[in-house]
């Protein structure tokens, strides 16, 4: 469990420490908070308050928002760690990605094709 660490240094965040399905994910400067405390699930999951990282609507297309769940075993909450450092979510065939490349703490996440660019490279908690 710990700090889930991306593009810019900046840490992946459930905005406000909401536990409300549909919570968006975001960037957001790195402070150790609840909101970025992530636990990598032996399912494949990413997990902070209780909650699931999840492609919004299970949604495959470029650009689709990232947000939080009620963890229920669907392809959406998967995400698996390449070699590159990305995180792929297999259902959809793309990855986490920091939209636009932003440096701007607030900036929701999304997935987009893989592309092993920095903006698609995160360093998950030990």
């Amino acid at each position: 469990t710990g700090q889930v660490v991306g593009y810019g240094g900046l840490c992946l965040d459930d905005r406000s420490a909401s536990t409300a399905n549909f919570n968006p994910v975001q960037v957001y400067t790195c402070n150790g908070t609840a909101a970025q405390q992530w636990t990598v699930g032996s399912d494949g999951t990413l997990r902070v308050l209780g909650k699931c990282l999840d492609v919004n609507g299970g949604g495959t297309a470029d650009g689709t928002a990232v947000d939080l769940y009620d963890c229920n075993g669907t392809g959406a909450q998967v995400w698996q760690p390449q070699s590159n450092g990305s995180l792929l979510n297999p259902q959809s065939g793309r990855c986490l990605d920091d939209t636009n490349w932003s440096t701007t703490p607030g900036t929701q996440s999304q997935i987009w094709a893989c592309s092993g660019n920095a903006n698609q490279q995160w360093t998950l908690p030990s």
